[in-house]
């Protein structure tokens, strides 16, 4: 790998930190604004939005990500008004349907009817700022998705903090700040893929909303099972214990998400580098990404372990007293996303092969063991452990993919001294 693959790397890590470093420096004062309970019904809207979001654009904007390498400019342009096509029907059907049902969805959600609807919307405007931050992402333009992104993130917590300070709000006010964010950034990620041409019409005889839809639809039990090991123990939790411990274990678990930044920011730059190595279809590029491939999971351990300690070293002085119970939960967080950062660093092998189906087979049954162990868990150790469930859900998602990888693409996994030799060798070598 380059120095310019590792300077994107620092670029897109860099990014992802102070994005999510914009909520935590807003710990201080949501924690003593808002009660465990509030925060609880703010961490439901976003599972609704993610739950959500597995229906608006069927999962098709990764098919973008693969089909950059393929196309040319303009055929690529079309492939995008195809994905954007998809979405915005999709978006309307969904809405239709939460229309309709959607008053059965208010209790197990607890959140109010009118909101479930402003969810829905709220999946599709974040649908259009992903298909651009992933041809930002594949194009290698690191700084155009930092600011970006980082903007975004920036006008969320301001509108926040205004609406809960300024107008006295609660937990509508923190969820508001979402809700204007997203919607706004969403339509300019649009208008600028008119403007920079990336957008155009699709064309019926290349059938692209059907190769959007082929790489996208298998996806969504993947998506919808992943999502059960993210949002069912919100559930199981609010159902079993309250609301207000679904407060406190959404705020141990967004300590926890300072792996998954390091994860996200790592696969970003990996994925495209892997399908590079895997094009070339040669033995040394094979020991060369099992090799680079260890090193990442040896790291992701470490950090877990170190950013574990530091966490528990200032906890309390960050969120205060009243969310004191979540301090003792944190450690299984870190735990369980350096486990997904590992399972991420084998899932680009199935998208490479098309063999979507497959990773969908594993997190589907994976996501039905969570629930399992999530409400086993809670009943025997309460909200430790359901943070426990998500631990071991995590790790077990990462070792049935990483088996499965091996009959979808071989690689050389058990040449451990080879491959880290060829690293070693090669350093930053292009």
């Amino acid at each position: 790998m380059s120095i310019r693959l590792f300077g994107n790397a620092g670029i897109f890590l860099g990014a992802n930190i102070v994005n999510a470093g914009i909520p935590f420096l807003l710990l201080p004062f949501l924690t003593r604004a808002l009660t465990p309970a509030d925060y609880g019904v703010v961490a439901m809207f976003g599972v609704m939005v993610s739950l959500f979001g597995t229906l608006t654009g069927l999962s098709v904007h990764g098919a973008i990500g693969v089909r950059y390498f393929e196309l040319e400019k303009a055929a690529l342009a079309r492939y995008v008004g195809a994905c954007v096509g998809i979405l915005f029907v999709s978006t309307a059907v969904v809405l239709s349907l939460v229309g309709i049902f959607g008053k059965w969805l208010v209790d197990p959600s607890n959140l109010p009817f009118e909101w479930l609807l402003v969810a829905v919307l709220v999946s599709g405007f974040q649908f259009l700022i992903n298909i651009k931050l992933t041809l930002w992402q594949v194009g290698g333009a690191a700084k155009q998705y930092g600011v970006f992104q980082v903007s975004q993130g920036l006008l969320n917590a301001g509108l926040s903090l205004l609406f809960i300070f300024g107008f006295l709000m609660t937990w509508e006010g923190r969820v508001l700040g979402q809700v204007v964010a997203t919607a706004a950034f969403g339509g300019l990620a649009l208008c600028w893929l008119f403007l920079s041409k990336e957008i155009s019409r699709p064309r019926a005889e290349e059938r692209q909303i059907a190769d959007a839809l082929q790489f996208g639809v298998p996806l969504i039990p993947h998506v919808i099972g992943g999502l059960v090991m993210v949002v069912a123990d919100r559930f199981i939790i609010g159902n079993m214990l309250g609301v207000q411990a679904v407060g406190i274990y959404t705020l141990a678990l967004q300590f926890g998400m300072i792996m998954g930044l390091v994860a996200d920011a790592f696969v970003k730059v990996y994925g495209p580098w892997l399908y590079a190595k895997l094009k070339l279809d040669t033995s040394d590029a094979r020991l060369e990404v099992v090799g680079v491939t260890y090193i990442v999971w040896l790291a992701f351990l470490v950090l877990a372990i170190v950013a574990s300690i530091f966490c528990q070293l200032f906890f309390l002085d960050v969120v205060g007293e009243d969310f004191a119970a979540a301090q003792s939960i944190i450690f299984w967080f870190f735990l369980g996303q350096t486990f997904k950062g590992m399972y991420l660093s084998v899932a680009g092998f199935f998208f490479f092969s098309s063999r979507t189906s497959s990773v969908s087979l594993v997190t589907v049954c994976t996501g039905v063991f969570s629930i399992v162990a999530t409400m086993a868990f809670v009943k025997l150790f309460g909200l430790k452990g359901a943070a426990m469930a998500y631990a071991l859900s995590e790790g077990l998602l990462f070792l049935f993919a990483w088996l499965l990888s091996m009959r979808i693409h071989k690689m050389p996994w058990f040449e451990v001294v080879l491959s880290l030799s060829l690293v070693a060798k090669r350093g930053f070598a292009k």
